[in-house]
């Protein structure tokens, strides 16, 4: 049996592990004795709860809610003037992993974990690991935290971003060591990484997809230093390493790390895995992978797409450090398809491609592998651009889409606070300067039918960004959005 995390934690512990880490400012003189909720979300308070206060846009109703629903403590860089104790740290982000971890009794990691970093494809690769898992291990005893979801066998655990905030993601991590996990994966976002969310927890393996600029604004990292630095710290708390050689910032990852040992992989050169007779099909493809511990087999994936291959080598190699056998390998990659990632829909001689693509890096993959597959085929691309982050996006993805597109759709796809106009309008300046027609319509609805009802015969169209997705954020609500694909299909019959 795994450990468990205790009923309690005293209180006076808390100010020894503030201590050690050098972060405690000063501590109150009167405390009750032991905590039994940690949170920093108000709404989850329980009894006795150690709250932290964190973000910049922390409102001092969010700590009298918390206090009202058992709050009893909270840890902050400013005291808020409430009427429970105040415990003041230099910085409270890297407080919350500490305390976490000691709560929830850390290290008790007897399952192997996997973390899954890169600008693209993290997803694909978690399910890929998943499915790989689920063959060598017991099923029921496999875990994953993607961006869709947190389970262990048939358990499902709620969890908020891709890289939940350090207090939920060890309490996750903690219920799958009750429920006696053999093998978890999850994705580690750059923002997980560079806000201490993942601080304390020993991957058994981290694996580096690659890497391009995105996320870069004043709510996410402020350069692309920032963020590759951020990058560059799972494989410096991993215990193994698996890195794609084939991203020009490889080298400078593979520096960086502090693991035992470091595995590679590549589609293009020499590596520990490497695909050799890489063979395109509308429905997937096949590889034949060489190295020094998998030599001469043939894969096979049901997801298109040449940048697949790496993905499953990543995939591959982190089973493979995993324990798992090459049949488990083989038959979990084969059975991996993934809503919203490379989903063909053809219909009246019309291809529909529905992909997750958001960035410049990932819709110039999917574009690519589309040119190369229907040369002659006109291709459009609808896609639209974030609000409120990532603002690097509305450049790069209309560069991206002109190098292989023949026409493009500006839409909306997520405004959040921002006017989608006021995105389009932006996105619509640097897509001028391609010369590539474009048409721009903001009810992403209305775009997908506009795009589809003057598509003809043989051509390709990419829906691009939603995936999936059934919501938009509007204005910090979620609004119910049908899906590309189901309108894809509704339109086309």
């Amino acid at each position: 049996m795994q450990r468990k995390r205790r009923k309690f934690v005293k209180i006076e512990r808390i100010k020894v592990i503030l201590e050690e880490s050098g972060l405690l400012v000063s501590f109150p003189d009167e405390f009750l004795s032991e905590i039994k909720n940690i949170s920093c979300n108000s709404k989850k308070c329980g009894e006795n709860t150690l709250f932290f206060v964190k973000g910049v846009n922390f409102k001092k109703e969010y700590l009298d809610e918390a206090i009202k629903n058992g709050a009893v403590v909270y840890v902050g860089e400013n005291d808020l003037g409430a009427d429970i104790p105040f415990i003041k740290v230099s910085s409270v982000r890297p407080a919350m992993p500490i305390v976490a971890r000691e709560f929830y009794s850390f290290p008790y990691l007897k399952y192997k974990l996997a973390g899954i970093t890169g600008t693209k494809g993290k997803t694909t690769v978690t399910y890929m690991l998943k499915n790989i898992f689920d063959e060598y291990f017991n099923k029921d005893r496999v875990a994953i935290i993607s961006t869709n979801e947190a389970i262990c066998g048939e358990n499902k655990y709620q969890k908020s971003g891709t890289t939940p905030e350090a207090l939920e993601l060890y309490s996750i991590l903690n219920e799958f060591a009750k429920r006696d996990a053999e093998a978890a994966c999850m994705e580690v976002s750059s923002q997980g990484l560079w806000y201490n969310r993942t601080d304390g927890i020993d991957f058994f393996v981290g694996a580096f997809l690659n890497l391009a600029p995105d996320h870069i604004s004043p709510t996410e990292h402020k350069s692309f230093d920032e963020y590759k630095e951020a990058k560059k710290r799972l494989l410096q708390q991993s215990r193994y390493g698996v890195v794609n050689i084939d991203d020009k910032y490889a080298d400078e990852v593979m520096s960086a790390a502090t693991c035992e040992k470091i595995y590679t992989i590549s589609a293009e050169k020499n590596a520990d895995f490497q695909a050799k007779d890489i063979i395109l099909t509308k429905s997937g493809v096949s590889f034949r992978v060489v190295g020094k511990y998998i030599n001469n087999e043939i894969f096979e994936i049901r997801i298109p797409g040449s940048f697949n291959v790496n993905n499953a080598l990543v995939a591959m190699a982190c089973a493979y450090v995993c324990g798992c056998d090459i049949q488990s390998i083989k038959t979990g990659l084969l059975k991996t398809e993934i809503d919203g990632r490379m989903d063909v829909y053809e219909k009246n001689g019309i291809t529909v491609v529905v992909d997750y693509a958001h960035n410049g890096l990932s819709i110039e993959a999917v574009l690519e592998y589309l040119k190369k597959f229907y040369p002659n085929s006109k291709i459009t691309c609808l896609f639209g651009c974030p609000g409120n982050k990532a603002y690097d996006r509305r450049t790069e993805i209309p560069q991206s889409i002109a190098k292989y597109a023949d026409f493009a759709v500006i839409t909306s796809d997520d405004p959040e606070d921002e006017e989608p106009g006021a995105i389009m309008n932006e996105v619509e300046v640097e897509l001028k300067k391609t010369k590539i027609p474009y048409v721009k319509i903001e009810d992403r609805a209305q775009a997908v039918k506009f795009t589809l009802t003057n598509a003809n015969k043989g051509d390709v169209v990419l829906l691009a960004g939603k995936g999936h997705e059934t919501t938009q954020k509007v204005h910090g609500k979620l609004i119910y959005y049908k899906g590309d694909l189901p309108y894809a299909k509704e339109i086309l019959g």
